[in-house]
């Protein structure tokens, strides 16, 4: 398993820049202002993987108010998207913060089942690489377990932290003998996607401080390193 070292992310420097312009850029006409779940840095991670993988199908695993479905149209606008999230099956009887904003696609499909009880390996038959892109706070190891029995090489996991919070990361798995070892029989590679400036922030748990690649701020960008305090180590990961 080749795990991306921040030496290989500076060389990334010049191609992230210039993605971040025209995130930025894409940021200005989002459909609300998120203040849970992807923003900032976290956000562009997510449209930086998508971009290079460029699938023809994506999985959303845990999709909440639907930010995270407006970046996967954003980033790859032609890719078929199918929304999991048991939630949906309450979306009429919720209130207060469910209510507010969101954001529901017309192309997207969507699903009330959980990614371990819905066809998974029927509905990416036929799509060499499809994406499964979780931000659903359940244990990650389980998950790349399941994308394995589905036949899905590409994955995106948000909330990667170091240790755990609401569920059990990868970053955890690495730790451990027996888990590390399962990983590197599963995985090929490995890329936490890195803070691009300083952060030195608490949230409830939580704290992250993190050097930063130190990239220039561009006006074009200027909306992306105003949330940059928020940073959930996002992850790609693939397959062998």
């Amino acid at each position: 398993m080749h795990v991306k070292s921040d030496e290989e992310w500076r060389t990334e420097a010049p191609r992230l820049i210039e993605a971040l312009r025209e995130f930025g850029g894409l940021l200005r006409s989002r459909p609300f202002k998120n203040r849970e779940g992807l923003r900032g840095v976290s956000a562009f991670a997510l449209f930086w993987y998508l971009r290079q993988v460029s699938p023809s199908l994506v999985f959303e695993v845990g999709v909440w108010r639907g930010f995270s479905t407006w970046i996967i149209e954003q980033a790859i606008p032609d890719a078929q998207v199918v929304c999991l999230d048991p939630i949906f099956a309450f979306e009429s009887k919720l209130k207060s913060r469910w209510t507010r904003k969101r954001y529901r696609s017309a192309r997207a499909t969507y699903s009330i089942q959980d990614f371990s009880c819905a066809p998974i390996d029927d509905m990416a038959a036929g799509h060499e690489r499809a994406v499964a892109f979780f931000d659903d706070h359940q244990n990650n190891l389980p998950r790349l377990l399941q994308c394995e029995a589905a036949g899905l090489k590409h994955v995106i996991f948000d909330d990667n932290t170091r240790d755990f919070l609401t569920h059990h990361t990868l970053e955890e798995a690495r730790r451990d003998a027996g888990s590390s070892t399962l990983l590197d029989r599963l995985l090929e590679a490995y890329e936490v996607f890195p803070a691009l400036w300083p952060v030195d922030a608490s949230f409830p748990g939580e704290h992250v401080n993190e050097p930063g690649l130190g990239l220039p701020v561009e006006k074009a960008f200027a909306n992306v390193h105003a949330e940059r305090d928020w940073h959930s180590y996002v992850t790609y990961v693939r397959l062998r």
